[in-house]
């Protein structure tokens, strides 16, 4: 059978350590290897991270898609503030997670769904809407 896991052509996406780092098959044959840049966080080449993916054992997980974006979002939310789109939608869940830490509960499983939504949304928006230095900034 063809296993989708190790299929050559579609992305496969890790987290090393707390960076999210993708690699994306290209028309070639070849793979782009992109990291979380920590300075920026948009995605930059990441070749020095090809033997972590691929020999690395305790700081490597291989993860979804939607594991993926939640981490790349999280670390987003936690290293940068800006005046945008996307940090509007950052602070609505910032509040929904302050409330629920407020009233000293976890956080409900429709909470849990509009924060995986809205964390797909904002990740789709951060390259098209994220201007750095102009429209956000590094904490």
């Amino acid at each position: 059978m063809n296993d989708p896991q190790n299929n050559a052509d579609v992305p496969k996406y890790f987290i090393v350590g707390n960076r999210t780092v993708q690699l994306l098959p290209l028309a070639n044959g070849g793979i782009e290897i992109l990291k979380l840049d920590w300075d920026t966080g948009r995605f930059v080449p990441g070749e020095d991270y090809l033997p972590k993916v691929m020999f690395g054992k305790d700081e490597v997980e291989r993860v979804s898609e939607d594991e993926f974006i939640q981490q790349t979002e999280r670390m987003r939310r936690e290293l940068f503030k800006g005046d945008n789109t996307v940090f509007t939608l950052y602070q609505l869940l910032d509040t929904i997670e302050a409330t629920a830490k407020q009233e000293e509960r976890l956080l409900t499983a429709e909470e849990l769904g509009m924060i995986a939504l809205t964390q797909r949304k904002t990740y789709a928006l951060f390259d098209k809407e994220c201007r750095f230095n102009e429209n956000y900034f590094k904490k």
